[in-house]
């Protein structure tokens, strides 16, 4: 069995000046590595926490403590000791992205770039971003799995009920009359009753909040957006850290990486540049 822990970065909104993408991402692991992912988490939290915390916090970190690039980067909450202090904020990202080499994981992800989604006419950025990425997976599975009775259950971060019905009703649609983007494909390895759960308790979404955030700042960099912006300095380098876990590295593909609706031509050559052996 394959677990898929799915998150976004940026926002669907098309009139959203401020978000050039909306990112989609998915680390896809085997059951097998569920229990290392859990033991090996809490031990980097706590690495991490003995980073962060004041002298008067306890030495545990505290129950809701989560990995959150945003968080981390912004210096807020549980991280906001870091304040200034550029190299613990590096220690602290460092152990992030180090620790995602370790698992044996494949990261697939969908960069939809809105101004072209815009102008081709169609709608819905959420629903064509999440049907690609599922394509992605169900793709992954075909080609990685040797038993034909595998199949890959989707696990989400909870945003409310209303938003997780609808998800599932979409995946279950999905399921029954293919993507309808013109070609007969379908899910066919896709558990289509996905797993809806908090991220503070989940250590897989936050290990893919990481992931698609890194994506979406490296995007930014690439395209010179906000050029002088503080993460930019360090998001090339944190992605040659974690592209050999990318499906297919160094040979990616729109398999593992599907820009829509842009041309993969017409893609920067910088952002491929990550994805080179030294």
């Amino acid at each position: 069995m394959y677990f898929a822990f799915i998150d976004e970065s940026g926002t669907p909104n098309l009139e959203d000046k401020e978000s050039k993408f909306y990112v989609l991402a998915a680390v896809i692991m085997k059951d097998l590595g569920l229990n290392f992912l859990h033991s090996a988490s809490e031990t980097l939290k706590q690495d991490i926490w003995s980073i962060v915390r004041s002298k008067s916090d306890l030495k545990k970190y505290p129950p809701k403590f989560e990995i959150h690039m945003d968080d981390i980067n912004g210096r807020r909450k549980l991280y906001q000791n870091l304040k200034d202090d550029v190299e613990k904020w590096f220690k602290v990202v460092s152990k992030v992205y180090d620790f995602i080499t370790r698992l044996y994981i494949k990261i697939i992800c969908t960069v939809i770039v809105k101004e072209d989604f815009k102008n081709s006419g169609r709608e819905n950025v959420e629903k064509w971003a999440f049907e690609l990425l599922v394509e992605k997976i169900n793709r992954y599975i075909e080609f990685d799995s040797t038993n034909k009775e595998d199949r890959g259950l989707l696990v989400m971060d909870s945003v409310n009920i209303k938003t997780d019905v609808e998800k599932r009703e979409q995946i279950i649609e999905f399921m029954e009359t293919g993507t309808g983007h013109g070609w007969d494909e379908y899910p066919e390895r896709i558990i289509n009753f996905p797993f809806i759960v908090d991220s503070e308790v989940y250590n897989g979404l936050q290990l893919v909040d990481a992931v698609v955030y890194l994506v979406r700042w490296y995007l930014r960099k690439v395209y010179k957006i906000n050029p002088k912006a503080f993460f930019h300095d360090y998001s090339e380098d944190l992605m040659k850290t974690i592209a050999p876990k990318f499906h297919g590295y160094p040979n990616i593909t729109t398999d593992t990486i599907k820009f829509f609706p842009t041309d993969i031509g017409k893609i920067p050559s910088e952002f491929w540049n990550v994805f080179k052996k030294n």
